[in-house]
């Protein structure tokens, strides 16, 4: 990467995303919905994250380890992925098509 380049987070199709769930078990997933969403339902194993709780993450998680961020429909999340790059992270994903895809890929035998 050369100087004028700035580190970035990579978005990731739902399978991709499920697909590194399943391999790393050292992988954070964060569900940046609102409270009452993130309650009805989310990924298991998610975290729900605010702006009000990011700098506690940011300070307890490995720098190293795979940070995967999904929302909606996939752009609050590249949001926070970009923060998280800002804190140094090196391994951060924004799941395009949000949780409803993320949720669907994870029950689908073809995302192992």
């Amino acid at each position: 990467m050369s100087a004028d380049q700035k580190p970035s987070f990579h978005c990731l199709p739902a399978s991709a995303a499920a697909a590194l769930i399943r391999s790393e078990a050292a992988a954070t997933v964060f569900d940046v919905r609102d409270m009452a969403s993130y309650q009805r339902g989310h990924v298991g194993g998610a975290a729900h994250l605010s702006e009000e709780r990011l700098l506690a993450w940011v300070r307890r998680l490995p720098k190293e380890a795979p940070v995967l961020i999904y929302c909606y429909q996939g752009n609050a999340s590249k949001t926070y992925a970009q923060m998280f790059v800002d804190f140094r992270f090196s391994r951060v994903f924004s799941v395009d098509g949000g949780y409803e895809s993320l949720a669907a890929a994870l029950k689908s035998p073809l995302a192992a």
